[in-house]
C-alpha cells in the first residue's frame, strides 16, 4: 500500500512556503506513475513555484511490488534510520539501495526476471575490461536492458555526465549464475545490499575454490 506525507517546504532562495508530498512507501500496482518517476529519476525533484529554485528532496522510503514479489528499502546516502515495511514478506526478494539510480536498476533487473547477484558479476567483468581502455579509471555501471541475446549496461566515466553503453552476450549471465550455484550462494537474511562489493567477494571466493 502506498502511503504519503504532505509537508510544508520553505524555499531557501525566495522564502515561499509550499506543500511537498513525500512517500514513505510506494506500491508498484497502486501507483504506476510513481514507478515511472523512479525510472526517470525524478521522484525526489522539487521546484519552487515562485522562483523556480530546484532541489532534490531525498528521503528514505520502501518500494513494494507484490506481483513480482520484491521489496526494496531506499536509504539515500546510505545513512540515517531505514524505513522498513511491516507485515509478512516471506518469500519476497529484499534489497537495500542508497539512491534512485540503484533503485531504478533493481526495478529494471527484477522486471526482466533476472538475478541481481548474477548481474553484478557481469558488471564486474565488464567494468574490468572497459576500464583497461580508459587507463584503468574507476567506473560505475548500471544494467540498462535486454535486447535479443544481449544485455546492455550504462557505464559512467569520471567527469562525464552522459554514460557510454556496452553490451555483453546472454551466455555471460548464465556463466555468472553457474558461479553462484558452485558457491551455493544464498541471499543474506533481511534486506541485502547486492552491489559491486558483494560481486567482488563472490569472485574472490570462487577463485579460491
Amino acid at each position: 500500500m502506498s502511503t504519503e506525507i504532505v509537508k510544508d517546504i520553505i524555499c531557501p532562495q525566495c522564502g515561499e512556503s509550499q506543500k511537498y508530498r513525500l512517500y514513505t512507501s510506494i506500491s508498484a500496482q497502486e501507483n504506476p506513475e510513481l514507478k515511472e518517476s523512479i525510472l526517470d529519476e525524478t521522484l525526489f525533484d522539487w521546484r519552487c513555484q515562485r522562483c523556480s529554485y530546484f532541489a532534490a528532496m531525498a528521503y528514505p522510503f520502501i518500494y513494494l511490488d507484490n506481483k513480482a514479489g520484491y521489496v526494496i528499502c531506499c536509504t539515500p546516502g546510505g545513512s540515517g534510520r531505514a524505513v522498513e515495511p511491516a507485515g509478512p514478506l516471506q518469500g519476497y526478494v529484499k534489497r537495500r539501495v542508497k539512491n534512485l539510480a540503484e533503485l531504478k536498476e533493481k526495478l529494471l533487473i527484477f522486471d526482466n526476471g533476472l538475478d541481481d547477484a548474477a548481474v553484478e558479476l557481469m558488471k564486474n567483468a565488464l567494468c574490468t575490461i572497459v576500464s583497461r581502455a580508459y587507463n584503468n579509471v574507476r567506473l560505475h555501471a548500471y544494467f540498462s536492458k535486454v535486447e535479443e541475446n544481449k544485455m546492455s549496461f550504462a557505464i559512467f566515466l569520471p567527469r562525464q555526465t552522459e554514460p557510454v553503453y556496452h553490451s555483453t552476450r546472454g551466455e555471460v549471465y548464465l556463466q555468472s549464475q553457474e558461479v553462484l550455484r558452485t558457491l551455493n550462494y544464498n541471499d543474506p537474511e533481511g534486506f541485502a545490499t547486492v552491489d559491486a562489493r558483494l560481486a567482488k567477494q563472490v569472485i574472490e571466493a570462487y577463485q579460491n575454490t
